[in-house]
């Protein structure tokens, strides 16, 4: 006969508490976003003391490009095409605040320059 009964300590609704999400997405939603989309990042935007998440998925040589060549003549324009081109799943808060946005593909882009290569002869 299969229990039909939870234990309190089993169960992550008890005492007004769920399971830990990223943008309100569970495990398996990110894993297939990732089958999707391939390599994903998160960042986290802090404003007003609350911290705000948006997923991007990783930019490409062909969207690089792109934004590289606008960013010389309007780097604002710049940023608002990689976060259309990037963004993959936003909090709401971002998706109403420009700024939040801004923010957001700053972080992104600055992950980007700060990856770390090296080379060497074999």
């Amino acid at each position: 006969m299969e229990d039909k009964y939870t234990f309190v300590e089993d169960n992550p609704y008890a005492f007004g508490e769920k399971p830990a999400t990223i943008c309100g997405l569970t495990p398996e939603e990110i894993q297939n976003l990732k089958e999707e989309h391939g390599e994903l990042v998160l960042v986290e935007v802090s404003a007003e003391g609350v911290t705000h998440q948006v997923i991007f998925k990783e930019p490409t040589f062909k969207h690089l490009e792109a934004i590289t060549k606008i960013s010389k003549t309007d780097e604002v324009k710049a940023a608002q095409a990689a976060y259309v081109n990037y963004v993959v799943k936003a909090d709401e808060a971002i998706e109403k605040r420009d700024l939040l946005k801004l923010k957001a593909v700053e972080a992104l882009m600055v992950r980007v320059q700060n990856t770390k290569a090296t080379a060497k002869n074999l």
